[in-house]
């Protein structure tokens, strides 16, 4: 059977770049395919790629057949993220296409809704290719494709047998990002020496430069002139140099530690009254109530919100935060001790990297106890240096957790759907952290396993109490 899509030879760069892809062949017909890795290896590029929305760097794709692409990114209009992708799937799927293509389709869905998906994705006949992180959706599949820094490999087997995989090789990487960084380090040092040799020659040349007996003033203006300008660039590149060395350090010494995953926050500030306080708190839009009148109020109670797409659960959390004001009704938030990450850590988006803003919240700034205080969380060192706004969102939100246990005063959590574009590595480092955080937690999502893992006190669905059985059934 002639194959619905081939790629031959196919290059893909990040767009600072850097190399995701090399020298990739494949084809594909009526196969059930997921690909899994890491956050940031490039998953949805290749998608991009494939679907024909997207040139590869080098390389051909060409399609022989009809393909359907749902991305991850979708526009929203007048309606919920999870209603826009549930929209999304209805028409790819619908439409029949010889292969279909979804990146994180589960993202957003509400409980009906995920089943529903499952449903599909078990009984579809065609060609599939799936991007995702959901375990799951991933147990429904027993060929993968995974991508990681290192390059690409096909994987058949049950998902549980490749979770192990997966697991060994972010500790490789670790191991593998350390090892470059020592090399690079030896060759800066290599390079200085060079440098060095050159002055000592230069100073030489100056020495037969005054024996010819030129102008001392002219000697002077072109000597201070090279001075200046060499000096300050030596000055810059030294700098930086430095820093990478010092990281260098750190990290080696980090990653030679066995550290547990669970990353230990600052002690709780002394009980005084809850830190969110909602008294019969409104917001409507027009006639219609988004979140009708609710009183609650959030210490150390472990909370979650669920609710169908569309149901105002952003919105509560927002409300709750001091993010919009409430169309009746009193909020009242103590924000030195509340600390909220948007869904994929939109409100993270800035030039400061997790190093920087650990540094700034925290009791030191020694590299050494960074290091070790971002290999607790499983997170890639090699990210560590980025700025935020350059990571993936489940980059993001991973670093936005570990900067938020660091500062002081931290007694509630507000996290919204905390899971979004997490890989599976960082699910579990996830919600290890969260189990062992003593404070408050308010969160939304709509993974039910998730939530129960967390060890919740009390389960809200938007415009009711609900049991914690009845909700995660």
């Amino acid at each position: 059977m002639r194959p619905v899509l081939e790629a031959h030879h196919v290059d893909l760069d990040t767009p600072e770049g850097r190399p995701l892809l090399r020298d990739l062949t494949m084809s594909v017909g009526h196969d059930r395919v997921a690909i899994v890795g890491r956050n940031g290896v490039g998953k949805s590029t290749l998608l991009q790629v494939l679907a024909g929305v997207r040139d590869p760097d080098a390389g051909i794709v060409r399609a022989h057949g009809s393909v359907g692409w749902v991305p991850q990114q979708l526009v929203v209009e007048g309606c919920s993220h999870g209603e826009a992708r549930r929209r999304a799937l209805d028409r790819a799927f619908g439409a029949r296409p010889e292969l279909l293509l979804l990146d994180e389709p589960t993202e957003d869905l509400d409980h009906d809704a995920r089943i529903a998906l499952l449903d599909r994705v078990r009984s579809w006949r065609h060609g599939l290719i799936v991007v995702s992180h959901d375990p799951e959706l991933l147990e429904a599949f027993e060929h993968f494709f995974v991508m990681s820094e290192s390059g690409c490999r096909y994987v058949p087997g049950s998902f549980a047998e490749l979770q192990v995989r997966l697991a060994d090789e972010a500790a490789r990487e670790q191991e593998r990002y350390d090892r470059h960084l020592q090399v690079w380090v030896g060759d800066e040092e290599k390079h200085r020496r060079v440098a060095q040799r050159r002055r000592r020659k230069k100073a030489v040349g100056r020495l037969h430069e005054l024996d010819r007996s030129q102008s001392r003033m002219r000697l002077n203006q072109r000597r201070s002139t090279a001075q200046v300008s060499q000096g300050r660039v030596a000055g810059m590149a030294e700098s930086r140099i430095e820093a990478r060395r010092a990281w260098a350090r750190a990290s080696r010494r980090a990653l030679a530690v066995e550290l547990p995953l669970e990353l230990t926050p600052l002690p709780l500030p002394e009980p005084d009254g809850p830190s969110i306080t909602l008294t019969e708190a409104r917001l409507a839009r027009g006639t219609r109530d988004v979140v009708p009148p609710i009183t609650l109020a959030v210490g150390r109670e472990r909370v979650g919100l669920v609710g169908p797409n569309g149901s105002g659960k952003t919105t509560l959390l927002a409300l709750a935060t001091g993010g919009i004001p409430p169309t009746s009704g009193r909020v009242r938030v103590r924000h030195e001790r509340v600390g909220s990450i948007a869904q994929g850590a939109a409100d993270w988006c800035t030039s400061e990297s997790l190093v920087e803003a650990l540094a700034r919240v925290s009791d030191t700034a020694d590299l050494d106890v960074l290091a070790e205080r971002i290999v607790q969380q499983r997170f890639p060192l090699a990210l560590a240096l980025r700025p935020l706004a350059s990571l993936s969102p489940g980059e993001r939100t991973r670093a936005a957790l570990i900067v938020l246990f660091q500062r002081p005063g931290l007694e509630v959590l507000v996290l919204d759907e905390p899971t979004f574009s997490l890989d599976l590595v960082g699910v579990r480092a996830l919600t290890l952290a969260l189990r062992g955080w003593k404070g408050g937690l308010l969160v939304a999502s709509h993974d039910p396993r998730f939530l129960g893992d967390l060890g919740l006190d009390r389960l809200l669905e938007v415009g009711g109490d609900i049991g914690m059985e009845a909700a995660l059934r």
